[in-house]
């Protein structure tokens, strides 16, 4: 079973930024670096680079689409995990309740 990491919005109120950006940034450098290479050649090499700039801004757009998927499925996880984690606190509460109810509120504890 392979080990998944979950990355929570920050606690501070800041805004949580997802990687995508990262991804979309990285695949903008590439495509950058294979037009610029496709100025360095003669006109025989044009098939060619013109070949490789395609297969390069394809692996981007791979990259971006598994990026977003696994933000999308850690978000769906966080809120899995967030839900469960609610779920927990209400019946805790709800049994510290039952409990109040059954020893008489509890209340002044004998004073």
């Amino acid at each position: 079973m392979s080990e998944q990491s979950i990355s929570f919005p920050p606690s501070d109120g800041s805004r949580w930024r997802a990687p995508s950006r990262y991804a979309a940034a990285a695949a903008t450098a590439l495509a950058i670096v294979a037009v610029g290479a496709a100025g360095c050649g003669g006109d025989s090499n044009s098939d060619s680079v013109n070949k490789q700039i395609d297969s390069i801004q394809s692996q981007a757009s791979s990259v971006q689409s598994q990026v977003s998927t696994a933000i999308t499925n850690a978000q769906q996880q966080a809120n899995s995990v967030a839900s469960q984690a609610q779920n927990q606190v209400q019946s805790v509460q709800s049994q510290i309740q039952q409990q109040n109810n059954q020893s008489g509120g509890g209340g002044n504890y004998g004073y």
